[in-house]
């Protein structure tokens, strides 16, 4: 029985490796055939490194080793959607581009910090009381926060709806130049949190009007704003939710990811269509991975901006004439109106160098601490949409933007506010 136990965790073992490998290989050979030919002009040149390659399978074969593999803490399910979304295409970069070998170990090494933390415990606080009025406060979130968001569309924009991705940048041009109050917070807010979680809860409940409801919300976001997360985010969210029924949740993801890599692969070579390869494989997945490597070289050579951008703008003196984003849109794009935002790697370095990966590695250790204590007992298809769109904005936005605009904070407080799992007594 032993013997058994053991095979069956070694064999489990085995094929996420090798769905991770698998993951790999096609999104180099996406790189390879596809992205860079057709996107050279926008910072994807090909510059394969042999060495470097060799070192990209040995380095994600240590950060496997060294992960969390065990499905049940919500902690590990983020931090396997981290390395698929962020670690694994930087890995493509740094050897088909030829990029830092100091700041790919140095990822490395953030990562293998987190993994070390995670197995330390730390004191927190293991479990909260269930607040008496939960549903009801949970409710108001969403209720308040959907009118005062419906309200917003319609007195600044309008109400239309718009499925044209042709389009997204002319929409977004407007929803700018409109400047509605506070809608870089609220509209994200519901988009990525509350929205995704109460569609994962109006479906477990069967509640299909309600549904809908979210539905037509999260499109006239999209429509409003041109963010084409928006537009994805409930389709991915109940992907996730289906996978985490499964025994092998990061098999299944791992596998998603390579499959959608080579749909868009077969589209360009049968059809000439890039769509996919251009929204999934290149925008997704490789931006973020090329831009982390840029803020690197920018900011190896330049002066570190120790926060003074964000939380400590009171206190010292930002040194660049525009924010980090379009600095780099001006720099590396040769337009200052192209934001080209980081995600928490060039965060890190941007702000303290190396020693702002240890730091910013602790900080996430302490958020993924505070995610399983609030979702622990949770519905699992219900605490997972909580942070689902979160992993995202994570790999192309700063952490402390993540926590407060991006709504990951709010995430939180849902994870708390969710009803705890129903165990069946035989």
């Amino acid at each position: 029985m032993f013997w058994t136990s053991d095979l069956r965790i070694k064999k489990t073992t085995i094929w996420n490796f090798l769905s991770l490998l698998s993951y790999k290989i096609v999104l180099d050979l996406s790189y390879y055939f596809i992205i860079s030919p057709v996107w050279a002009h926008a910072k994807f040149g090909l510059y394969l490194n042999s060495i470097k390659l060799a070192e990209s399978y040995f380095l994600l074969f240590v950060v496997f080793t060294l992960m969390p593999k065990s499905p049940k803490k919500l902690s590990n399910v983020m931090v396997w959607l981290l390395i698929l979304f962020s670690y694994i295409p930087m890995l493509t970069i740094f050897a088909l581009k030829d990029e830092s070998r100091i700041y790919m170990y140095a990822v490395t090494v953030f990562w293998v910090v987190v993994f070390l933390l995670l197995h330390i415990h730390i004191p927190t606080i293991t479990s909260l009381p269930l607040l008496k009025q939960a549903k009801t406060v949970r409710y108001s979130i969403f209720i308040g926060l959907s009118i005062i968001v419906l309200y917003m569309i319609y007195k600044y924009l309008g109400f239309s709806f718009n499925f044209d991705l042709t389009k997204v940048y002319d929409i977004r041009a407007r929803f700018v130049k409109v400047k509605i109050p506070l809608a870089g917070y609220l509209f994200n807010w519901s988009a990525y949190i509350v929205n995704p979680v109460f569609f994962a809860i109006f479906i477990q409940k069967k509640k299909w009007i309600y549904t809908a409801i979210v539905i037509v919300i999260q499109l006239l976001l999209f429509s409003a704003t041109g963010n084409k997360i928006f537009l994805f985010a409930l389709p991915y969210v109940f992907a996730l939710t289906w996978v985490v029924t499964h025994k092998n949740p990061l098999f299944y993801m791992a596998i998603g990811f390579t499959g959608i890599i080579m749909v868009g692969m077969l589209s360009y070579w049968l059809i000439n269509d890039v769509w996919i390869s251009s929204l999934f494989t290149r925008r997704t997945l490789l931006v973020p991975a090329n831009l982390s490597f840029l803020y690197y070289d920018f900011f190896s050579k330049n002066e570190f901006v120790f926060l003074s951008h964000s939380i400590f703008r009171f206190f010292l003196n930002y040194p660049y004439h525009l924010d980090p984003p379009h600095l780099m849109g001006e720099v590396y794009y040769n337009n200052p109106k192209t934001s080209a935002n980081t995600g928490i790697y060039g965060d890190a370095f941007m702000n303290f160098g190396f020693f702002g990966l240890i730091l910013w590695g602790i900080l996430l250790v302490i958020i993924l601490k505070l995610i399983d204590t609030f979702s622990k007992g949770k519905e699992s298809k219900l605490r997972i949409a909580a942070i689902a769109i979160p992993v995202i904005t994570l790999t192309n936005s700063a952490l402390l933007t993540n926590l407060l605009t991006h709504g990951l904070l709010l995430g939180l407080i849902l994870l708390y506010l969710l009803p705890k799992e129903k165990v069946s007594v035989i």
